[in-house]
């Protein structure tokens, strides 16, 4: 799911976001900054989900969400995260 760029998830307390099992989250007790799509019968990690949570986490001053979205896209070779600064 690298080249993935489009990141449309329910929004928070849908019913259709509460059925998703708890590893589609970063913040898993909290089911807060999904990062996996289901395709194909699986859930896959989402280049794109990575960089919504990733953005969210530092509007919201989450650094430890942060810091396991940029390590997750990193061991994943997400572009926005392999890129050199």
């Amino acid at each position: 799911m690298k080249r993935d760029k489009t990141w449309n998830v329910p929004s928070a307390g849908s019913s259709k976001r509460e059925d998703w099992p708890s590893h589609v989250f970063l913040d898993e007790q909290g089911r807060r900054y999904p990062y996996k799509k289901y395709i194909d019968g699986e859930w896959k990690i989402s280049c794109a989900g990575l960089l919504a949570a990733y953005r969210r986490a530092i509007m919201n001053k989450d650094a430890a969400i942060e810091a396991k979205a940029r390590r997750i896209a990193e061991e994943n070779e997400c572009p926005w995260a392999t890129k050199e600064e």
